[in-house]
Formats: C-alpha cells, sequence, structure tokens
C-alpha cells in the first residue's frame, strides 16, 4: 500500500518554488584514517522523485501522474560524493557494511520576498541518501531492492504504488533536465583530476544536445540521487515558530524522547519547539 504524503512536504514545496534557482547544502561525513571528515556542498534540487519539473531542455517527460517524499539531485558518479553516499548503487541490503555511511543532511535557506534579508525560513532535512543504479530492471540484487523499494515508496495519483512507474524513462527524463552543457559535463574529464595530466581521450566542455540523449559516456557516469528524510526541521524567522517532524515508530522518535508529545499526522509525529 502506497505511503500518503508527508504533512511537510507541502509546505516544503511551496517554500523552494519561491527560489530563483532552488539550490540546498548538502552535509556528509567521510572517514580518513579514522577520523571523520565533513564535507558540505551546494546541491541543484531537481524536485521530488517521480514527479519531474519541466524544463525547456528536456523532450523526454518523465512519468507524470506519480509522486513522492525522496528528494531527488543528480550527480556524476566519479566525484567524491559518490564515495562519500556509501561508494555503491542502490539502496545496501541489511548485511551491508556501507548500510550507515550514507548519513546526510540538506538544508534549505527561503529568504523573505520583502523586508529584512535575514528574516528567512530554513528548512533542515536529516535521512539517508542512495544513489540509484542506472538500470533498475538489471538482475543485479541491489537495484532489485532499490526498485522494489522505490515501488512501495512511489505513489500514484488517484491511489497505487509504483508498481507501473518506467524507471528508464525517469533516468532518461533527468539527464534530458539538465542544460546540454552541462549534460556534456558528465563525459568530461575524471573530475578533480590535475589537467596536466591531460583529458584521458575525452571530449571536454562539448554540449549534448536534445537528440543526443543517449550518448553512452556521459550516460555512464551520470546518476540519479534521492534523499530518503528521517528527520525534517522547519524553522520560521518571520514567526518565529520552530517545527520538527520525525517517523512515528523510527529511531529518531526513540532517540530523541518523542514517543509523547506532539501530534500523529500519517505516519508523522509533529513537535512544536521553542525557536
Amino acid at each position: 500500500m502506497p505511503r500518503p504524503a508527508a504533512p511537510w512536504r507541502a509546505l516544503l514545496s511551496s517554500n523552494i518554488q519561491t527560489l530563483a534557482c532552488p539550490t540546498f547544502s548538502l552535509a556528509t561525513v567521510s572517514n580518513a584514517s579514522g577520523a571523520a571528515v565533513p564535507h558540505v556542498r551546494t546541491i541543484v534540487y531537481r524536485g521530488f522523485y517521480g514527479e519531474l519539473p519541466v524544463t525547456q531542455y528536456n523532450p523526454n517527460p518523465g512519468n507524470p501522474g506519480y509522486s513522492s517524499d525522496l528528494i531527488a539531485f543528480t550527480t556524476d558518479k566519479r566525484m567524491e560524493k559518490f564515495n562519500h553516499l556509501g561508494g555503491a548503487d542502490g539502496v545496501p541490503l541489511s548485511s551491508s557494511p556501507s548500510a550507515g555511511n550514507n548519513n546526510v543532511e540538506a538544508c534549505f535557506w527561503i529568504p523573505p520576498s520583502t523586508g529584512n534579508p535575514i528574516i528567512g525560513k530554513q528548512w533542515r532535512i536529516r535521512g539517508k541518501c542512495y544513489v540509484l543504479p542506472r538500470d533498475l530492471d538489471s538482475n543485479d540484487e541491489r537495484a532489485e531492492n532499490t526498485k522494489a523499494w522505490l515501488i512501495e515508496t512511489i505513489r500514484k495519483d488517484g491511489g497505487g504504488d509504483g508498481e507501473q512507474f518506467d524507471f528508464s524513462r525517469e533516468y532518461k527524463a533527468h539527464f534530458g533536465n539538465l542544460s546540454p552543457p552541462l549534460r556534456g559535463s558528465f563525459r568530461n574529464p575524471h573530475p578533480g583530476a590535475p589537467k596536466e595530466l591531460g583529458d584521458q581521450g575525452l571530449k571536454s566542455s562539448r554540449p549534448i544536445g536534445d537528440n543526443e540523449l543517449d550518448e553512452e559516456v556521459a550516460r555512464a557516469n551520470f546518476r540519479v540521487c534521492v534523499i530518503e528524510p528521517t528527520r525534517v526541521e522547519y524553522l520560521n524567522l518571520e514567526g518565529p515558530s520552530r517545527t520538527l517532524w520525525v517517523p512515528v515508530g523510527g529511531e529518531v522518535e526513540k532517540i530523541e524522547q518523542l514517543e509523547v508529545v506532539g501530534k500523529v499526522t500519517d505516519g508523522w509525529r509533529e513537535v512544536d519547539l521553542w525557536p
């Protein structure tokens, strides 16, 4: 049975729509020689997975009539970020040692439309981040596990789950939603490699047109990532007010001892906090 829409989702979506450029900060942690090393990046928000926004570049729409609570963005599999998110495509199996390496926090800042520029709204969203396999129809165990999880997570308008969702079409649509120069960046030389080492025979900085969306080199490196929220905090400095949502029965609810406070709506506990 599909999950109902999270109670915080509509408000977050309406706030993001006010941004001229919908970006957020993404915090990850990696381990280097036994020490935890933080990393923060600016990421372009690509919508909730399953309901891809329309852009002028994309001749291939995704899957209309679906929605989810998964926050989507895209990345190059060759980047350091991939290793910081667990170093493997897909949802880890319960026995996987990388299952705990993909904890992230996303932060959206929503400035006011007028008035004091520091009196805005902030969303902090903690959760698990997964790099979706390129081919979710393969027989690979992680791909099968990821597809089964997504089918249960995605909602179909009018009732139903993601059983009929076309994952290959969604992958191509996400690639098509990028501008031609950005698509071309996925066939650049290895991100972060010194230029003195050469271009590795790759055609750097050449755009990929709307009629070239099957370009193999770029698409082999291109990945869609999703964040599954496990803790959502909204701070409205105009109020001021501060609200927290956590899944009922989840680990965060227990750790923060929230079982007997707030109210419960559609599987989420909503708690008013002091600003």
